[in-house]
């Protein structure tokens, strides 16, 4: 068996660490969401045999027809677009859903898991950027946020998704510093969510990827999400 993913899984630990004391952050503030789209089974268990246990999917029939093959205790995030047809595939195998990104996934989701009976957690995904080709909620102008929050705060009353912060996609730079701003802003709009709330469980915020994530721990990613750089190229369907 190779070592590479493994080199690769450590290689991505130690600069997680090094953005978490360069910023004055404590250590593991920061979990590391290794991104198993379009990876087969074998590349997987390597992953997880080298240390890692939060998968992040964006295809929920692609990843339902793989855990059977999986070995190991590991908890699945859903962090990609959702089809509405599609929820059914992920209220019996996902722990945390990332892309909560308009009001339709997040009602009929609320409802396939019985609204009450069965909670999973989840994040809002805001488009902050004003790209076109982004999902999220429209969050790109900083005037629309108190209506936005006011909206937020609805949807948190649903019985069965307990929403515990923000995700967010910047607009693809071979420059790091260039996604710097995206995520600048959703750390406010995190600090104004959690202003209106009043409590402090509304503090996660997922973003940063293989390109920018030491960026993203340095503006205060709790969650950063990471493929290629610890699987290599994926296979695209």
């Amino acid at each position: 068996m190779s070592n590479v993913i493994k080199e690769r899984y450590l290689a991505v630990l130690e600069k997680i660490s090094s953005s978490e004391i360069s910023s004055g952050r404590s250590q593991n503030s920061v979990k590391l969401i290794v991104v198993t789209k379009g990876q087969p089974a074998a590349k997987i268990n390597e992953a997880i045999a080298a240390g890692a246990y939060l998968l992040g999917e964006n295809y929920p029939e692609e990843t339902v027809k793989k855990i059977p093959e999986i070995t190991g205790d590991v908890e699945w995030h859903m962090i990609g677009h959702l089809q509405s047809r599609k929820i059914k595939h992920i209220v019996d195998h996902f722990k945390m859903i990332h892309s909560i990104d308009r009001d339709e996934i997040a009602l009929k989701l609320d409802a396939q898991l019985g609204a009450g009976k069965k909670v999973m957690q989840a994040l809002f995904e805001v488009n902050l950027s004003g790209e076109s080709s982004k999902s999220g909620y429209v969050a790109w102008d900083e005037n629309t946020w108190e209506v936005l929050c006011d909206h937020f705060l609805e949807l948190m009353e649903l019985k069965s998704l307990k929403f515990c912060g923000l995700m967010t996609m910047p607009p693809y730079a071979n420059d790091p510093e260039e996604s710097r701003y995206v995520f600048k802003k959703c750390r406010k709009l995190l600090n104004m969510m959690q202003n209106r709330i009043g409590a402090t469980n509304f503090n996660q915020l997922s973003m940063g990827t293989s390109l920018d994530y030491q960026v993203a721990i340095q503006e205060g990613a709790t969650f950063v999400r990471i493929g290629e750089a610890i699987m290599g190229k994926r296979i695209y369907r």
